[in-house]
């Protein structure tokens, strides 16, 4: 990094300047994933899926003081027992739905993705002196917490594990004894979403990684005492107590292995469904990082620590099941990324290419800029500061949706969320059973329930086998209302964004049977005619 020193022309009159802060292009770098995050935090659409239902239930449980024990929200999954482990989020949701609206929830969600990226971008930071190293790692978090970090469930888990890594990886280091708040962390955790079973297995592995170093390579090759070491055991079982704090008590644990080995979900739910690394999503979200850290662990100079190969090695094995589980895998691995990335020297890797007069000149481009005197702009550095600051305001969920700007909209939920349809079935007072795809249950759910309730919707895991086969084969069956005819149906709310439904759609237009009560650019409602 080019030496800066202080040159009094490039910036206002020292007298003139007292009040304002003395920003440095560092503050700048440092800003840049945090920035990220929160601009696109803002703009995150509510997805018709996995957040409506949220929404419904938490009210339920602020207004009734109790926690629904069977679904009454879908009228093919009617009286089922119904787990309840993430009831904590739903009234967080509706709380703050009701202090503040929408706006309010798309913020306290923009705050929790920069509350799950920090304590990551901290050990980034640790791992490397090279700010700047530090800073373009800590992006590749920040990209997949953007992606999957829509109004739902698992941000809190985000922020909840990168915690928990940055506790033990201090302890690890023995830096900061802070253990104590694992099992406080997890009281909360387990009430809030299932992937509170990622923090036992992250303590485990670092328990059994320094186990592994003592007995098995002597003392002298372990990084924690023998005292340590139990105490971390300790705290590992408190841990595991902590998540018998929540109505299930033991029986969580059985929801969490049905909804992640759930067959529907994983047919249904694209991120259910392992990473492709011919997609867009796969290759970004989990490939690219993955192939990146391997080839650092490959070319470091130092040999990789027994932990961060398990750490790797382990997310990216839970990584490389479904899509969704990337998250995960770059939220542990970008600082073991930082850490070796840091031993390797770039003109190593460059030196065979400088036969190439085009890249000598640019290695001979790099080395006068490192030894240039730049001067400390202060001045033009708030001037970006204050851009930056003003893009965050304007793209704000309080903000953006009243410009009237077609490229974010004009509305905080997704372009294909059914509003038009919902309202029409509302005020006509619709009554009788409504078949839809499934995209569209859960914001049935937030709309018309108790009146209506869904065919379909996001809690898949809940549904049983045959409603799911009728459910898929009715798009493509020529015969379709004979298969829904024993559900009772006498509405179809179809989506004309999903091409699945085209076929059944242009069936339903054409067909004596059926008429269309409404219809705009997002979806079509179709009444069965009694003959």
């Amino acid at each position: 990094m080019a030496e800066e020193r202080i040159s009094p022309a490039a910036d206002l009159p020292a007298e003139q300047a007292r009040w304002l802060p003395r920003l440095k292009i560092e503050h700048l770098w440092l800003a840049v994933p945090i920035v990220l995050v929160v601009g696109f935090g803002f703009l995150l659409k509510l997805r018709l899926v996995d957040f409506w239902w949220h929404l419904k239930i938490g009210e339920i449980i602020v207004n009734t003081r109790a926690i629904p024990r069977t679904d009454s929200f879908s009228l093919t999954a009617g009286g089922q027992p119904f787990v309840l482990q993430n009831w904590l989020v739903e009234v967080v949701y509706y709380l703050a739905y009701r202090a503040g609206g929408l706006p309010l929830l798309v913020t306290m969600n923009a705050g929790l993705l920069v509350a799950a990226l920090l304590p990551v971008y901290s050990l980034c930071r640790r791992a490397t002196d090279r700010l700047r190293l530090s800073v373009v790692v800590a992006i590749l978090p920040a990209v997949s917490l953007i992606y999957f970090g829509s109004v739902r469930s698992q941000v809190f888990s985000f922020a909840l594990l990168s915690s928990f890594y940055w506790i033990l990886h201090h302890y690890h280091r023995r830096q900061r004894a802070m253990l104590w708040a694992l099992p406080v962390l997890m009281v909360l955790w387990v009430n809030l979403h299932g992937a509170f079973v990622l923090g036992l297995g992250l303590i485990g592995l670092f328990l059994c990684c320094e186990a592994v170093r003592r007995f098995v390579y002597g003392p002298l090759s372990a990084t924690l005492s023998t005292r340590e070491l139990g105490k971390l055991g300790l705290i590992l079982m408190l841990t595991v107590l902590a998540t018998l704090v929540n109505p299930e008590i033991y029986r969580v644990y059985g929801y969490v292995v049905a909804v992640a080995t759930n067959p529907a979900s994983q047919a249904l739910v694209v991120e259910w469904q392992p990473p492709r690394v011919d997609e867009v999503e796969g290759l970004l979200l989990f490939y690219g990082p993955f192939f990146i850290s391997l080839l650092v662990l490959l070319y470091a100079r130092q040999r990789p620590r027994l932990i961060d190969l398990a750490l790797f090695l382990s997310f990216a094995i839970f990584g490389l099941k479904s899509l969704r589980n990337g998250v995960w895998f770059t939220l542990i691995v970008a600082p073991i990324l930082a850490s070796y990335l840091a031993t390797i020297r770039l003109s190593d890797l460059i030196q065979p290419l400088r036969r190439f007069r085009l890249v000598d000149s640019f290695c001979l481009w790099v080395a006068n800029r490192r030894d240039a005197v730049v001067p400390i702009r202060y001045r033009l550095n708030r001037q970006i500061a204050v851009v930056m600051l003003t893009i965050l305001i304007l793209v704000s969920p309080w903000i953006y949706p009243h410009l009237g700007n077609k490229l974010f909209g004009s509305t905080l939920w997704e372009p294909s969320t059914p509003v038009g349809a919902m309202d029409y079935i509302e005020q006509q007072g619709l009554r009788g059973n409504i078949f839809h795809p499934q995209i569209y249950g859960d914001y049935l759910i937030w709309r018309l329930w108790p009146q209506q309730r869904s065919f379909i919707d996001g809690r898949v895991h809940l549904f049983d086998n045959s409603v799911i086969k009728d459910y898929r084969l009715a798009f493509n069956d020529p015969h379709w209302d004979e298969r829904l005819a024993r559900y009772d149906i006498r509405y179809l709310l179809l989506s004309k964004d999903e091409e699945e439904n085209h076929m059944m759609t242009d069936t339903a237009r054409t067909s004596n049977d059926w008429r269309v009560l409404y219809e705009d650019h997002q979806s079509i409602l179709f009444e069965k005619i009694d003959r």
